[in-house]
């Protein structure tokens, strides 16, 4: 994966102009005594659900990189193939990790990967709710049961370095490294 259509970009959009919401509903909450802030926690699961990480950003990213983020994503819908190789790193994080996730929830600490148990995970994924996300890692069950160092977002990053054919390191800094658009 070394590209990224408009729908990933459009959902990448979505994703920081929730944030951006959630962000300003925050800091107006702090100095308008009559504005009363919604509950952010349902929307904050529905973001962590989605988008993997997202959490982290929200807590790290400034209002100016969201919304510069924004302006850069709306522009790449408008030619996708000039997405910027942060965009694409981090329409293939979200997948890898939804998927990463999913597919360690359906191992439920099982840790013995059978083929029997192989096989019943293949024939699940197309009813996992991120089943497709899921298969990407039908290959590496034994990884996602035991990653190294019990670190699963390693295995993430080691996949989106594979797709992106940079190191583990530079997909790591395309994903979450820059605090600029």
């Amino acid at each position: 994966m070394n590209r990224a259509d408009r729908h990933d970009l459009r959902g990448l959009r979505d994703k920081y102009e929730r944030m951006l919401a959630l962000r300003t509903a925050h800091a107006r909450a702090r100095v308008d005594p009559f504005f009363v802030e919604p509950d952010p926690r349902p929307e904050m699961a529905r973001l962590a659900e989605e988008y993997p990480g997202s959490l982290r950003e929200i807590d790290t990213l400034g209002l100016d990189v969201i919304a510069a983020r924004i302006a850069a994503l709306r522009t790449a819908e408008a030619r996708p193939r000039e997405a910027q190789p942060w965009m694409i790193a981090q329409v293939a994080f979200h997948r890898y990790a939804r998927g990463a996730l999913a597919a360690k929830r359906w191992l439920a600490g099982r840790r013995a990967i059978t083929p029997a148990l192989r096989s019943a995970f293949t024939r699940a994924t197309a009813r996992l709710p991120r089943g497709a996300d899921a298969g990407l890692f039908a290959e590496e069950l034994e990884t996602i049961a035991q990653p190294p160092r019990g670190r699963l977002m390693d295995v993430v990053h080691a996949r989106v370095a594979r797709a992106l054919d940079v190191t583990p390191a530079q997909a790591r800094a395309l994903v979450f490294g820059s605090t600029r658009p």
